[in-house]
C-alpha cells in the first residue's frame, strides 16, 4: 500500500471524537463541581468517586480494545454509545444523588470502548509520517472539544441548572451513535499492513525496541493524569483561595486544555521528539513542578504562568504514549486499549492520592503534591530501567 494514499476519509471520525469529548469532559469533569455544589461532597469524598471513575475506565479500556480486535472498532464504538447513553439519561432524570452516581458508573464504564476504537480506526492501515499526522489531529481534536467543554461547564451549570451537564452530553451521545450506525466508513475493512518503524535517523527498531517505547509511554502518560485528577479534585478549593467565583472557575482554569492542544499541533509538525528518551524525561520534570506550580499557587496569575507549562509539558507524554502504541502496532486495538487502560490507572492513582492528601490536611494542598511526587518518582525509576535495558 503506498503512503500517498488515502485510506478512506477521516472527518467522520473526527466529529464523533468531538462530539465524545465534549460530552464525557462535561460529565466527569464537572462532576466535582456538582458534588459540593449540589450534594455538599467534601474533597476526600469527591476523590474517592474520581478514583472510582479511573479504575472503571482502566477496565473497560481492556475491555475496549478485546472486542475491537475481535468484532472491529464499529461493534466496540455502538456497545459504548449505548453505555454513554445510559449514563447520561440517567443523569439527566434520576432523583438527585442517584442520578450523578449511575451516570458516572455507565459513562467511565463504557468510555473505555470508545477512545481505542476511534485511536485504531484512525491509523489503521497508516505508514508511520502519516500516523505521526493523524495521532496529532486525534490529539488536537479531543483535547480542543474537551478544553471548550471545561471551560463551559460551570457557566451552563450556572445558567441552566446542575443538571444541564447531561443533557447535551445526551444529545451528543445520541448523534454519535447516527454517526456510527448510518455514516461512518469501515474502517475494519482496511488492510494493516504497515508495521516498519524508524528513528529520527532513519534507522528501522526492531520489535523489542518498540515494545520499549510503549512502556515509556504508557508509564510517562499516567503519571500527567495523576497530576490532572489532583488538580480537578483541588479545583473549588484553589478556586476559593485565590478568588475566583464559582461562575467562572473552569473557564479560568481550563487554559492547560488550549495550551496542550497547541503543543499536540507542534508535535504532530515536527518528527524530531520520535524515540528520544531524553526530551520525554525532560517533559516528566516540567510535569511535575508546573503541577506543584497549580497546585500551590498564591494568585491567579501564577496559576495560570505554571498552567502553561503544565500544557506543554504533558501534550509530550500523552502524544508520545499514543504514537508509541500505533506506529508500526498489529494490534492496535489491544495497544489503545493499554494507553487507555493506563491513563485510567493514572486517574485511579491521583484521586487516591488527593483523597489520602485531604484527609490527612485537608487545608494543605502541599501534601498532595509530595505524594504525587513520591509516585511520579517511582514511575520515573521504571522508565529509567526500562531505558537502560534497551540501550
Amino acid at each position: 500500500m503506498s503512503s500517498e494514499v488515502t485510506t478512506l476519509p477521516k472527518w467522520q471520525l473526527q466529529a464523533v471524537l468531538v462530539g465524545q469529548s465534549v460530552a464525557t469532559t462535561m460529565i466527569l469533569y464537572g462532576q466535582p463541581y456538582y458534588a459540593k455544589q449540589s450534594l455538599g461532597w467534601s474533597p476526600a469524598t469527591i476523590a474517592l468517586t474520581q478514583a472510582a471513575i479511573g479504575m472503571l475506565t482502566a477496565i473497560s479500556s481492556v475491555l475496549g480494545g478485546r472486542v475491537i480486535e475481535r468484532r472491529g472498532c464499529c461493534a466496540s464504538l455502538r456497545l459504548g454509545l449505548y453505555g454513554l447513553i445510559a449514563g447520561s439519561l440517567a443523569g439527566w432524570t434520576l432523583p438527585e444523588g442517584w442520578n450523578m452516581v449511575v451516570a458516572i458508573v455507565l459513562v467511565a464504564g463504557f468510555q473505555g470502548f470508545i477512545w481505542p476504537a476511534i485511536e485504531a480506526a484512525i491509523t489503521r492501515g497508516e505508514p508511520q509520517e502519516r500516523v505521526q499526522h493523524l495521532v496529532g489531529m486525534y490529539n488536537i481534536g479531543w483535547s480542543g472539544a474537551s478544553g471548550l467543554a471545561f471551560f463551559l461547564t460551570t457557566p451552563a451549570m450556572s445558567a441552566f441548572g446542575l443538571r444541564a451537564m447531561y443533557a447535551l452530553p445526551l444529545m451528543l451521545y445520541l448523534f454519535n451513535l447516527f454517526l456510527v450506525r448510518k455514516v461512518l466508513p469501515d474502517y475494519d475493512s482496511i488492510p494493516d499492513e504497515h508495521h516498519t518503524v524508524v528513528d529520527p535517523e532513519g534507522v528501522e527498531l526492531t520489535p523489542q525496541q518498540r515494545h520499549a517505547f510503549r512502556l515509556l509511554g504508557w508509564l510517562a502518560s499516567p503519571m500527567a493524569y495523576v497530576a490532572i485528577n489532583v488538580i480537578v479534585t483541588y479545583n473549588p478549593a484553589v478556586a476559593q483561595r485565590i478568588g475566583v467565583s464559582f461562575a467562572t472557575a473552569s473557564s479560568w482554569f481550563s487554559l492547560w486544555f488550549y495550551v496542550r492542544m497547541v503543543a499536540f499541533d507542534l508535535l504532530r509538525r515536527w518528527s524530531g521528539w520520535h524515540y528520544r528518551p531524553s526530551l520525554l524525561f525532560a517533559a516528566f520534570g516540567v510535569t511535575m513542578l508546573s503541577f506543584a506550580g497549580m497546585m500551590l499557587a498564591p494568585s491567579l496569575t501564577v496559576h495560570l504562568v505554571a498552567q502553561v507549562l503544565f500544557g506543554l509539558s504533558i501534550g509530550l507524554l500523552y502524544q508520545s504514549s499514543l504514537f508509541y502504541s500505533m506506529a508500526g502496532s498489529a494490534e492496535k486495538g489491544t495497544h489503545g486499549g493499554f494507553h487507555e487502560s493506563f491513563i485510567g490507572l493514572g486517574i485511579a492513582t491521583g484521586a487516591s492520592m488527593a483523597f489520602v492528601g485531604n484527609r490527612l490536611a485537608p487545608q494543605h494542598p502541599g501534601l498532595s503534591v509530595g505524594l504525587v511526587w513520591a509516585v511520579m518518582a517511582v514511575a520515573l525509576l521504571a522508565m529509567w530501567r526500562v531505558t537502560r535495558q534497551m540501550r
